[in-house]
């Protein structure tokens, strides 16, 4: 079973996914102010529901997403992988909305997901038919993403499903030290680094400043 934790929007979301993909049991919780408070309990719930030694592999959305919430669920799947000695995971949290909107769509077309990143923009990415991100994740004038992005916020159990999926197909996560874009750029280096990338590290995904800064000494 998979332990899958996503704090990458509003939503706080935890999850136990069996390994068919079935969801065995899930908690949400929407405050985009109360990740940190909300995760705890939630966590304790799910996985007092299966037996502790059935979690193989903790999952976490790593993002994009907001500064400050975004590290939420990072934090709680690291500390949960060295505590039960278990692997740990992540997940562009876009990849695995993408993989759950092509499972329910049959038209045989790509798609392009998006999340909210407030200041009217939006953190985008596009896939293919098989879920492989062909651009992104970037950040967004939400005026000019395309009429098929499909808006939503992802659910964990989406993270855990794709985690699986990948899994099966032999892909094992990246040991390599992304080279991000300084925050604020967002020149495209995040993108480039992470292509043809599924299953990451643990690491948040910044792909601009966070809306609290440090004041500089010489500012009265």
């Amino acid at each position: 079973m998979i332990l899958a934790l996503d704090t990458s929007t509003a939503l706080t979301s935890a999850a136990v996914i069996d390994d068919d993909g079935t969801v065995v049991v899930e908690r949400m919780h929407e405050d985009a102010r109360r990740h940190a408070e909300a995760i705890g309990p939630m966590i304790a719930d799910v996985v007092g529901a299966v037996p502790r030694t059935a979690v193989s592999t903790v999952a976490c959305g790593v993002g994009p997403g907001p500064y400050t919430g975004l590290r939420v669920a990072i934090a709680s799947a690291i500390a949960i992988g060295a505590a039960w000695d278990v692997p740990v995971v992540g997940l562009c949290s876009l990849d695995a909305l993408a993989a759950q909107v092509l499972s329910e769509r049959a038209d045989g077309q790509g798609v392009e997901v998006c999340s909210d990143a407030r200041r009217s923009e939006v953190y985008w990415a596009s896939y293919d038919t098989d879920g492989m991100r062909l651009a992104g994740p970037r950040v967004r004038a939400a005026s000019t993403v395309g009429a098929s992005v499909v808006r939503g916020m992802p659910h964990a159990a989406w993270v855990g499903r794709r985690v699986l999926t990948l899994q099966a197909a032999g892909i094992v996560v990246s040991d390599v030290a992304l080279p991000l874009d300084e925050h604020g750029t967002d020149t495209g280096a995040t993108a480039r680094a992470m292509s043809g990338m599924q299953l990451l590290p643990p690491r948040p995904l910044y792909l601009r400043n966070p809306d609290a800064m440090t004041p500089r000494g010489d500012q009265p």
